[in-house]
């Protein structure tokens, strides 16, 4: 049986702390940017600042998508995406400190972007992204008779179509897989060779 894991918590934290920190970046960028400093003509101009600013704004807001969504369905781009997207932040709060002089809640929020860049490449979060399902294999009991093996595989039929075969042998054969008796099925054995075979009822 296959059975896909619960989202760890530490996971879940990550996830809702994107989402509101983001959330938060993007209504300060809005109201308190753009329209209370006047710095909407400034965004609309093609200026290096309004570039970068506008690529800050589209990597916010596909962190509000591709994070939740990748994360909750394990996968390990929204892993590379969120490390991609918070060195992006990292590298823009140290530009701010460097231009600007000491702002002590850049220096806050590049502390904040180290640690969770820090945390992705934890194993228990890597291990989270590589292993999408814990699966447990099934027991399969093997059918044996004296000294045969049943075993089974897929043939391809002329017409191509695929259909499940069994067989018994001795010896491991170069392909099939060790098989349970099939319901059916019924056991035969040659009179001539010994050899025991399977029969549709």
């Amino acid at each position: 049986m296959i059975t896909k894991k619960n989202i760890p918590l530490g996971i879940l934290f990550f996830i809702i702390f994107i989402v509101i920190f983001d959330l938060i970046y993007l209504a300060y960028l809005s109201f308190y940017l753009m329209l209370m400093e006047g710095y909407l003509d400034k965004f609309l101009s093609l200026t290096p600042v309004s570039l970068i600013m506008g690529i800050d704004i589209l990597l916010t807001i596909l962190a509000l998508f591709i994070i939740p969504y990748g994360f909750t369905k394990r996968r390990n781009w929204s892993r590379l995406y969120a490390i991609l997207f918070l060195t992006w932040s990292a590298v823009g709060s140290l530009a701010y400190i460097i231009t600007t002089g000491d702002i002590p809640l850049r220096y806050c929020l590049f502390a904040v972007y180290v640690l969770l860049i820090a945390y992705l490449f934890l194993s228990p979060v890597q291990n989270y992204f590589g292993n999408i399902y814990e699966t447990k294999a099934p027991v399969i009991t093997t059918f044996t008779y004296g000294e045969y093996t049943l075993y089974s595989k897929l043939v391809r039929l002329k017409n191509g179509k695929l259909q499940l075969i069994y067989f018994f042998s001795k010896k491991i054969p170069k392909s099939g897989h060790p098989a349970s008796f099939p319901d059916g099925y019924r056991l035969e054995v040659s009179p001539r060779s010994g050899l025991p075979y399977l029969k549709k009822l």
